[in-house]
Formats: C-alpha cells, structure tokens, sequence
C-alpha cells in the first residue's frame, strides 16, 4: 500500500488530520500475513495493519467482535481502530515491546506466561463469534487431484470422528498460537493478533502452541504443559495428540495455498501422515 493511501485512511479514521505526506514517516514492518507498516505522524507512532491475501477466508467482523470482547480481560494490548468491514487496524507501536523467538517458549519462564494467558482465555466467560474452525479449513483448502492433499484430509477427517467420540468443549480461542503473538510489554505477557479466534475446544490452543513452537518433540515442555494444565487423563493425552496433528494438517494445507513455490506445506503435510499413521493406525 502506497504513502497517499495509508494517509487517507489515517485522515478519513481521524486518526490524524495531517494531509502533508512529508509529514509523515512510514515503513514497512515484517509479518507473514497481512502488510503492517510503522507510520510516525503528530509526534505520535502507530501500526497500521492491511489484511493480506489469506488462503482461508477469514470473517474480519467477527475478528473485529472477538478483539473487542477479549481486551475486557485484560490479555492482549489495545487498538486504536478497527474496520470490520476491511479488516484495517491501527494500534499504538510500542518501542518497548519484546516479541517472542522461536525459541523463547522452550524456557519455562515464557511457557509459564503463555500458558497463563491462554488459562484466562479459556476460563472466561467470553462467548467469540464463530471464525475459523481447524475442523473444516482444511477441506476448504484441499484439492482432490494431489495424492498427498487426499491422504492428509482422510486423515483430518478421521481425526475429527475420534475427537467427536473424545468428546468436545466449546470456548473462547486464539487458534494460532505461532511464537510472534506472544509479546511483553513492561515485564508483563500479552497475546496478540486475533484472526483466528473462535469458539473452539482449548486443548487445541494448547496443541497447537506445542506444534508451531517445534515443541512435539520436547518431551519435558510437554510433560511441563500437561502438568500446568492440570492434564493426567490418558483419554485427554490421546485428545491432545490428535490435535496436534490437526493443527500440523490445517496449517499445512494454509502453507500449500499461500506459499505455492515453497515446500514446506508439503513436508508438514508428510510428516502428518507419518505421525498419525505411527500412533493411531
């Protein structure tokens, strides 16, 4: 997005009422997704962001609800302005904001904070407006003519059938729990970015911080998490795993469509196969 166009959004919002585009001091920041710049104008420092092309079809209203709702509780930082309709947000940019590593929640310190974020977002009493469901993204995205794509959403469906008989809760999740929405502001955790956010069973919040972080194969973080959690039931373990690699399908199906040239979708796609085939065939 142009510097013109970004000062008319900051004009029309009456965010500011500057028009002199010398005025203003913009530039690009890094993100996966979406175009997020630092836009410096009025003595004053904002992030704007512009939703990107997505692979799913993301509901920005219900984004825009469930951002809203959640910042009563006091676990992710505030926003200037939302528009429901395009998904523009601007928020303050904060020059003291930590961002966590990929690393970082191999310590326990930041694992802790997360955790305790998440236990907050589940054991409210917020109701989120239905977005993104890991139970159907991935048929959305598959295509039936890749012997690999065919195989993972066999898979994800049966995945689905055992969870059902498992049996299943409905509560406020964030749904993407990859390192970089965990931040610190002040000493203190926030989770942000809330895209994905749905009603929607919290093991697999928990699963999925545990497969974005490359946590699977920690066996000491995830013995640590289940402790946290309160986890013992072997009926639940099995819930867990099964999520897991759910959340492997699903975000390997989104990496396939968003990054066609690229072969890691397909290589988490294969190691999902693997996975399931070695602990539930």
């Amino acid at each position: 997005m142009d510097t013109r166009k970004i000062i008319n959004i900051f004009n029309q919002f009456d965010i500011s009422s500057t028009t002199d585009e010398s005025k203003y001091k913009i530039s690009k920041l890094e993100s996966i997704t979406n175009v997020n710049h630092k836009v410096e104008v009025d003595n004053k420092k904002y992030v704007i962001r512009i939703p990107g092309e997505n692979p799913d079809l993301i509901n920005r209203s219900s984004e825009g609800f469930n951002e809203d709702l959640v910042k009563n509780i006091g676990i992710t930082l505030p926003i200037i302005f939302f528009e429901k309709d395009t998904g523009i947000k601007i928020s303050e940019f904060f020059e003291d904001l930590y961002t966590f590593t990929p690393t970082d929640l191999k310590n326990k310190k930041f694992r802790d904070d997360a955790l305790d974020l998440l236990n907050r977002l589940h054991d409210s009493n917020l109701t989120f407006q239905e977005n993104f469901s890991p139970f159907n993204v991935f048929k959305q995205l598959a295509k039936n003519n890749e012997k690999v794509e065919n195989e993972s959403k066999a898979i994800g469906k049966e995945i689905i059938n055992r969870l059902i008989e498992i049996g299943l809760e409905s509560k406020p999740c964030h749904q993407d729990l990859y390192h970089a929405n965990f931040v610190y502001m002040k000493e203190k955790a926030y989770l942000i970015d809330w895209e994905y956010s749905s009603q929607g069973d919290p093991i697999f919040d928990y699963a999925d911080l545990i497969w974005q972080n490359e946590l699977e194969d920690d066996e000491d973080s995830i013995n640590d998490i289940y402790k946290r959690i309160g986890i013992k039931d072997e009926k639940i373990k099995v819930k867990f795993e099964l999520f897991q690699v759910l959340s492997m399908i699903t975000w390997g199906f989104w990496a396939k469509r968003k990054f066609p040239q690229r072969k890691k979708g397909e290589e988490v796609l294969l190691l999902a196969i693997k996975r399931y085939e070695n602990n539930f065939s």
